[in-house]
Order: C-alpha cells, then structure tokens, then sequence
C-alpha cells in the first residue's frame, strides 16, 4: 500500500494523555487527536454542515482515508512504533533481554521492515542498533549515517520534557499560584510525522486536507497553545510504500477501535496489544467546556490477528451525554480508524 507522508516540525509542544498531570508532555501526537483538530478547524472555518458531510464517509464501510499517529522524526529517519509482540519473543535464544526491551518504544524504518519481515530483534542487530533517548528508540546501522549529525551516537536525545513555570491568580483574593506545564522540545532537525493512507480517488478531498492540515499547523497543535505552545509548520513528504494484505496478523500505526465483528483479531494467538482510556475536554465556541465521554481505545504498536477491511475500526461519538441533555449540542468525533501494515513470519 502506498502512504503519503507529512512531516511536523516545530521546537515546542504540549501533548497531554488522559491521566497524566499538566507537568508532564508526551513525545507523540495520537491519530484520534489528530482527526479531532482537522475536525475542529474545519468546522471553525466552514460551519457544523461542511463537518457532517467531510465525516459521512468514515461512518460507513469506506472512510475517506486512515491516519497514523505523528511519531518521532530526526532529519530524514522516521522512527515506527515497534510492535507489542516483540516484547513477547525476549526469552527466547539470542533476543534482546526483557530488561532492554521493555525500555523499546520506536524503530527507525529499516529496522521497522525488518521486524514486520519476520527478522527477529536478536542481540546482534539490537548491539548494532544506536540507542536513543536511554533506549527508547532503536536506529538501524543503515539509518544512522541520515541522522542529524549531533544524533550520531548512543545517549543522544531527539526530544526533551522539561516544566514551564506558570502562575494563576485567583479572582476572589488575587493570590497567585505557581504551576508548572509540561513541554515536549525537538532537537534541531528533529520533529515528527505521520502517514496517511487514501481510500477515495477524490482530488477535491485532497487538496481540501492539504488546506486543512496548513491551516491546522498555523493554528497550532496540541494543548497550551494560547501560552505559546503548539506553533508548527506541516508539510509534504512524499510517500512510503508498506505492505497491507487484509486477512494478514497486523500492527496499528494508530490508535484502534474495533468494530463489534472484528472483535475476533484480538482473540487471535498473534494478539499483543495495550489498552488505553482517553477521555479529555471538548470545547465549543460560546459554551463551556465539558468532558468528553471517556472511550477504550488500543494503542499504537498493538498486533492483531487477520481482518478483510483496508481500514479496521470505527470512529464514535464522544459528546457529553448527561442523561440524554447534551450541552454540546453537536458531536464530537474520535477517530479509532487503524492504518494497518502486515506482518509476516517470526517478526510477529
């Protein structure tokens, strides 16, 4: 299957995680709040209509296309969400210790199709492997030379999570109080990326994505972004090409949310997955702001057993509900559409 890519940069970021405190930021944008801004600019520049007819598509069997979530870049490398199921080979002869292992969140590409290939992470390429961010991703010898070149070395950090001090002042007393926020910082050269998969030949929803996600990048991503946080420019970055044969065990390069009848691909024996509880606020223009209803979604990396869709999952309603008033009065989407890639042989 033939992937656009698109490259995020930008040097300060805050991605919050439903359950993790505003002092902390993670180093990823996640594909369902990726969907839920392109939804949100598009209904700020064109109105709740255009919404409901651009998010049609993804209700029924053909959605207009799959997103990945934005992972780590450093220069030219794209670094993947490595597979849950390697975690389960570590006992094995000649694999990396489960110790190390463990610590493995992101391969850059060439390691990544060698893994989904059916080549085993064993202690010789894990040895030949840089390691960075304290081994939490893994550059293939043949990726390295494409690195920044301050990132030419084991220990050497694409990002950094450092606290921003910030003070509220109370409206009552005028008392402040100091808080600290979470910030994600990039490397030079570094950022992130995502792909993108077209399951419609429409080139006027092309080139309206296209406007969309430069508009997204100018209106900033991610959380804080009145305080400075989020600025960013997207940008093409060609395309990718990587295996999808539907009816094939798989890894998600999003987050996933199983239809009732694919149920079925995490009972399978290759099943290695993590499930993850979003929540969050939704906001709208004149209203407060309310909590979303919290939704089970599988993480990033996850394997599942064969489905025959190009697009496993479903994207859902998350407005508030509180027995049956909904103050929101519109839906807010959340996208758990999968952009599947194969897996063959030991690699899975």
């Amino acid at each position: 299957m033939q992937i656009e890519l698109w490259n995020i940069s930008g040097r300060s970021f805050h991605f919050g995680r439903h359950g993790m405190g505003q002092e902390e930021s993670a180093e990823t944008l996640t594909s369902d709040s990726l969907f839920a801004a392109l939804v949100s600019r598009l209904a700020a520049l064109r109105g709740g209509a255009a919404v409901d007819a651009w998010v049609r598509p993804f209700l029924g069997e053909q959605p207009s296309f799959a997103l990945s979530s934005a992972f780590p870049r450093a220069g030219e490398v794209r670094f993947y969400p490595a597979p849950l199921s390697l975690k389960n080979s570590a006992a094995k002869p000649d694999r990396v210790d489960v110790k190390s292992i463990k610590k493995v969140r992101f391969l850059s590409e060439a390691l990544f199709r060698r893994v989904i290939n059916g080549e085993a992470l064993s202690q010789t390429l894990y040895e030949n492997c840089l390691k960075l961010n304290e081994g939490r991703l893994l550059c293939a010898a043949e990726d390295a030379p494409r690195l920044p070149a301050a990132l030419r070395k084991d220990g050497a950090e694409l990002w950094t999570v450092e606290q921003r001090p910030r003070v509220t002042i109370q409206r009552d007393t005028n008392q402040s109080t100091l808080y600290f926020t979470g910030q994600t910082l990039f490397a030079e050269g570094c950022g992130l990326w995502f792909g993108l998969r077209w399951l419609s030949e429409d080139p006027a929803l092309r080139a309206d994505l296209a406007a969309l996600l430069a508009d997204l990048g100018d209106s900033g991503l991610g959380g804080e972004r009145s305080s400075g946080f989020g600025a960013a420019s997207i940008q093409p970055a060609g395309q990718v090409e990587l295996p999808h044969t539907p009816g094939q065990p798989w890894v998600t390069l999003s987050r996933y949310l199983p239809r009732a009848d694919e149920i079925s691909a995490l009972q399978s024996e290759q099943a290695a997955y993590t499930l993850e509880n979003v929540g969050g606020w939704a906001q709208s223009p004149g209203k407060k702001a309310e909590r979303r209803r919290a939704v089970n979604l599988l993480a990033e990396g996850s394997v599942f057993g064969g489905l025959p869709r190009l697009a496993p999952g479903r994207v859902v309603d998350t407005q508030p509900d509180y027995n049956g008033s909904q103050p929101l009065g519109h839906p807010v989407w959340r996208s758990g559409l999968a952009l599947a890639v194969s897996l063959n042989g030991e690699g899975r």
